[in-house]
């Protein structure tokens, strides 16, 4: 096709050159192309070119291939704990009520495991644990902040805090009782 093109295209250039050589030689010369008579050999040459056949194939799709998919694992269910229990992030103290103003009864360290007995949402420090500590050590409550809980919340009870066991101020230097008081009397200067 690119072929064909190219010998009309030089078969029109070589007829406008010898045309033009011809201009002046006389009566015997080659007479001149008019506009309309390029236009319809263009057109002609066009039209070939429309109907020609393409030597290159036009690609074929690839057939696509089946393939199998892989074989995904199934996750393993993680079993959760019958009881509810907490593990220390970081060494904790173990207290004898659900807030700071309690008394430090035991230390509770870093790893170490406690099973959940109830919790307390304190205001202003959040979840406490109340645990029974396993593998020894005093039973207390632990703030939720210092450990990793596992298991059903649901299955928590809610308790509420022991009365705390902070101590009565005792006055400091009282006055005298308003019998002993001494009375001064003036001097003469």
């Amino acid at each position: 096709m690119l072929r064909s093109m190219k010998t009309v295209l030089l078969g029109v250039a070589l007829a406008a050159i010898s045309a033009a050589c011809s201009l002046g030689a006389g009566p015997e010369a080659t007479p001149t192309l008019s506009s309309d008579d390029v236009l319809r050999t263009a057109e002609a040459i066009a039209q070939q070119t429309r109907q020609a056949v393409s030597a290159t194939p036009s690609p074929t799709p690839p057939t696509p291939t089946l393939t199998e998919p892989l074989e995904t694992p199934t996750p393993e269910a993680t079993a959760t704990p019958e009881k509810p229990t907490v593990t220390a992030d970081y060494n904790a103290n173990v207290r004898n009520g659900p807030g700071e103003e309690y008394e430090v009864i035991d230390f509770f360290l870093e790893g170490q495991q406690g099973e959940v007995a109830g919790r307390y949402e304190n205001p202003s420090s959040g979840t406490w644990w109340f645990i029974r500590r396993i593998g020894g050590g005093l039973d207390g409550w632990v703030w939720g902040g210092a450990v990793t809980f596992a298991g059903d919340e649901s299955r928590v009870p809610v308790l509420e805090p022991p009365p705390t066991t902070t101590p009565t101020p005792k006055p400091t230097n009282p006055p005298p009782p308003p019998s002993e008081t001494p009375t001064i009397v003036p001097t003469p200067a």
